[in-house]
């Protein structure tokens, strides 16, 4: 059970992912040593930085708490820009 979770959990990551601006952010899927995360970084900022987790039913930050569904992986994509969207992005729009 624990290894269809995290198999279903790297599958849900991976569609995140691909949601994601490759152009603004640094997307890295990480499947080794224990569960399968994205380590993603503002490509402009590169302090702003986080680690995305998927139990294969919602998304999660690194501090557990839930973003998303994994069924919005459109809701989860804009959650994790606003958290690492630099000041000049947040200027921008």
């Amino acid at each position: 059970m624990a290894d269809r979770n995290l198999a279903a959990g790297a599958a849900e990551l991976e569609k995140l992912a691909a949601e994601l601006d490759g152009q603004a952010y640094a997307v890295t899927l990480v499947t080794t040593q224990g569960r399968p995360h994205l380590h993603i970084t503002n490509r402009q900022a590169t302090q702003l930085t986080e680690r995305i987790y998927s139990d294969g039913t919602a998304y999660w930050w690194g501090w557990a708490e839930r973003i998303a569904d994994v069924s919005d992986v459109a809701a989860a994509a804009a959650a994790v820009s606003r958290v690492l969207r630099s000041i000049g992005d947040r200027a921008r729009g």
